[in-house]
């Protein structure tokens, strides 16, 4: 049994439902999981505390938060020595979107390339569109890009396009590697 943490970043609550997801699918399989939002994580918490860690986060115009890079940085060496995962949580990866693949690789990258972290797993998931929790401007901008990269533009309701079974797939890889030795560097 692994006692783990998993550190979220959510802007409109995809990002935790899936983080929540993953936390009952190793709970499930008998390990220990301490689940924070990052916004409000407090500072003594460290990932030297736990076997393993995940860290998720949402991409928003472009970026992952701020608050997961500098829980990163922070806990770099424990990171890199330990059994982790990045999980970014991408709108790119929505509807017919030609480039949408390359653009959540890019996100990702650009996250370890600033952070100089190197986890074990680093996996992009679809995200949403929930309209009706956006402000006026930002349904707005985001109606627009749906409109021109094919995805829903009924604002009148929320849209969920994360695959729940590709989800337990990462969980139990994850899982899987629970019981393996790390490399550090891998």
């Amino acid at each position: 049994m692994s006692n783990v943490l998993i550190v979220y970043g959510t802007s409109y609550g995809q990002t935790a439902m899936i983080v929540r997801r993953i936390a009952d699918r190793l709970i499930e399989a008998g390990h220990r999981v301490t689940l924070w939002d990052g916004e409000v994580l407090p500072a003594e918490v460290s990932a030297s505390g736990y076997d393993a860690c995940i860290v998720a986060g949402s991409v928003l115009f472009g970026r992952h938060q701020s608050y997961l890079r500098d829980f990163v940085r922070k806990n770099l060496g424990a990171l890199n020595t330990r059994q982790s995962a990045f999980v970014s949580v991408c709108g790119a990866l929505i509807g017919q979107w030609l480039t949408g693949q390359d653009e959540a690789r890019k996100y990702v990258a650009s996250f370890l390339r600033r952070t100089g972290w190197t986890p074990r797993f680093a996996r992009s998931f679809p995200g949403g569109l929930p309209y009706t929790r956006y402000g006026f401007v930002t349904r707005w901008i985001m109606k627009s890009i749906s409109r021109r990269t094919g995805r829903p533009t009924d604002t009148s309701r929320d849209w969920d396009f994360t695959d729940k079974a590709e989800v337990d797939r990462f969980a139990a890889e994850f899982e899987a590697a629970l019981h393996a030795p790390v490399l550090a560097g891998l």
